[in-house]
């Protein structure tokens, strides 16, 4: 793919693409930060942001690039929580953040630091409850991001944001994923990736896998062409998530492969890597609030990239999606249970599934206290009655009398 260049000091278009991604990074990363300050005892959160290909600060139109979104959201939401804090007699937190801005481009990098000194100027404010150290980097990413390691290590920063919106696929390698996940406590990952660049790196590096990959379509990986017909096909869609999954499924422990939704051609691929379940929850939720911003082929209960004609579909995160949902994780998740003896912890089972499902948080414990095989019982053995009481130290069951329809699909295994 060609390397793009932006004009920042005259405007740079925002892509539609971009402005998808942008969308859902501010939205999570407001949840994120709401989460992360819940404890009522917290007075302290401390903050490492990395945006490696963090551009000029403002595109044409105003157009928010990701530093302002990330600052910009931090004060607004730090305010925000606050606000809520104060009401209930709770102590006010204080969010120390360090912000690390890359780019290879001088010009982008002269612009963004003019975008954020209204909002720099804002932190220092005594009643902002926040203290942002921000550092300006210029310079290929791959070359600097060990140097960006360290700092944040110097810095004890234990929690990071990554948000590595590449153009293709060569500027971020799948190894500097791998030690980023693991180079703190609590890690997390945006990172945008090309499918043909993908397609074209595998086919030069392991032809056999992707021949294997794509032969149920009736592609041959040498001859392969990307024209649109082919991108806006949902079998195509299912089969690049699967691949996309499969080259970086051991980057983490949670990897989200959603592609950026363009039914006139899946080409783009928005992902998020996370090492706790509690993360993958929050985004899967996020992007149920912006359906259709994201889009997944395949189930849309468990065992999301299944190869099942009979039961893979578009799954945009919408009410419609949601409906099929509820048709397919009763079963699913029965299964899992069944799978493993008749008993898991919900901390537990929450940790084995939320790799393997689009599915809105209600709609899993909902599933659960509707299926009549399943039963969920607190830590003093009494049985829940309301999905949204459930708690991780509950227990998952299957009841001892099961339906026909239980025996029967056991069966048919």
């Amino acid at each position: 793919m060609v390397k793009k260049h932006h004009d920042w000091k005259s405007g740079a278009v925002l892509e539609e693409h971009s402005q998808r991604k942008h969308k859902i990074l501010a939205e999570y990363f407001r949840r994120y930060l709401k989460e992360r300050c819940k404890n009522p005892r917290s007075r302290r959160f401390r903050l490492a942001i990395l945006d490696g290909f963090c551009g000029g600060g403002y595109y044409k139109n105003d157009h928010q690039g990701s530093p302002v979104i990330f600052v910009k959201t931090l004060l607004e939401t730090v305010k925000e929580i606050n606000i809520d804090r104060g009401a209930q007699n709770m102590p006010m937190v204080d969010v120390e953040c360090m912000m690390i801005l890359n780019d290879c481009d001088p010009n982008a990098i002269s612009e963004v630091r003019k975008a954020l000194a209204p909002f720099e100027a804002e932190a220092k404010e005594e009643d902002s409850h926040v203290q942002l150290l921000t550092e300006y980097y210029t310079g290929q990413f791959e070359t600097r991001v060990d140097h960006f390691r360290d700092r944040i290590e110097a810095k004890r920063f234990n929690n990071v944001i990554c948000f590595l919106d590449q153009y293709g696929s060569s500027k971020v390698r799948r190894r500097t994923i791998t030690n980023l996940m693991y180079s703190r406590k609590s890690v997390e990952i945006f990172l945008t990736y090309a499918i043909e660049s993908l397609i074209a790196f595998l086919n030069q590096h392991d032809p056999n896998l992707l021949k294997k990959q794509l032969q149920h379509l009736e592609l041959d990986a040498n001859a392969l062409e990307f024209s649109q017909e082919l991108l806006s096909q949902q079998q195509w869609l299912g089969t690049a998530e699967r691949i996309v999954f499969s080259c970086f499924c051991q980057c983490a422990p949670y990897v989200t492969p959603f592609a950026v939704n363009n039914p006139k051609g899946w080409s783009y691929w928005f992902m998020h890597f996370a090492n706790q379940y509690r993360a993958r929850q929050v985004y899967n939720d996020v992007l149920h609030n912006n359906s259709c911003e994201q889009a997944h082929f395949g189930k849309s209960g468990l065992k999301m990239l299944s190869h099942d004609p009979d039961n893979s579909s578009l799954y945009l995160f919408d009410m419609d999606g949601r409906r099929k949902a509820l048709e397919q994780l009763p079963d699913d998740i029965a299964r899992v249970i069944a799978e493993g003896g008749d008993t898991i912890r919900m901390g537990t089972f929450y940790e084995t599934i939320y790799n393997e499902t689009p599915a809105h948080s209600d709609d899993i414990n909902t599933a659960i206290m509707e299926n009549p095989d399943l039963e969920v019982l607190t830590p003093d053995e009494r049985e829940r009655r309301v999905p949204n009481r459930i708690s991780l130290d509950d227990t998952l069951r299957l009841r001892k009398q099961r339906s026909f329809s239980f025996l029967h699909s056991s069966n048919r295994k």
